[in-house]
């Protein structure tokens, strides 16, 4: 598979300046905005890009690019740091989620921020698209490595992702998912809580009182 050396942006600079639980986003430099417009017009098929984000380092800005692979077809995050005079790959996420990539086009947001851990970066909020609805993945530096968190508890058995998830306030994540009891057609939503533990490394459900 090929690989760009540098990546991307777009619509993403309308995002600069969210609330702090969205994590630490900041608006590009001159420099940093007409290099990734020039790299983004070299992507092809369906791709989603984060704001730009402070990840702590001494080349303090950073963005992330979902892009749709086709052999096997799933979504990969791939991380990019400025440096000098272009985005440099940090690291490459392939996610264990089948879905489809909606490509950013301005009107969605497919790549959140959100400080979920003690990571000096921001979480990387992803979501993509089923036929039964938005499914998430939550990719973190937790640890000094970017991956995705792993879901533990709740319908499904434990994994990368989770339908229909909403970010809380300090971190917290809720989804909802279909119990399918009797059926799907005739099932129930349920409702889970979920929040970081640093003893484990993964998102664990607790009650929500």
């Amino acid at each position: 598979m090929s690989r760009l050396t540098f990546l991307l942006p777009a619509a993403a600079l309308a995002l600069a300046g969210c609330a702090a639980e969205t994590g630490s986003v900041t608006t590009p430099a001159v420099d940093e905005h007409k290099s990734l417009q020039a790299l983004r017009a070299q992507l092809r098929g369906p791709v989603a890009q984060s704001p730009v984000f402070i990840d702590g380092a001494a080349h303090d800005v950073a963005i992330a690019v979902m892009r749709q692979q086709s052999n096997p077809a799933i979504p990969e995050v791939d991380i990019y740091r400025f440096r000098h005079t272009g985005w440099q790959t940090q690291a490459s996420v392939r996610l264990d989620l089948g879905g489809s990539v909606a490509d950013d086009g301005g009107t969605t947001t497919p790549i959140r921020t959100a400080d979920i851990t003690p990571a000096a970066p921001p979480e990387l909020v992803v979501t993509v698209h089923y036929n039964a609805g938005p499914a998430t993945a939550v990719l973190s530096d937790i640890g000094g490595r970017w991956h995705a968190l792993t879901f533990h508890g709740g319908l499904t058995p434990d994994g990368d992702e989770r339908f229909d998830v909403t970010v809380g306030n300090k971190g917290t994540l809720t989804s909802r998912e279909n119990d399918c009891v009797p059926d799907c057609a005739a099932g129930h939503q349920v409702v889970t809580h979920y929040r970081f533990v640093a003893a484990s490394g993964r998102l664990e459900a607790y009650t929500n009182r």
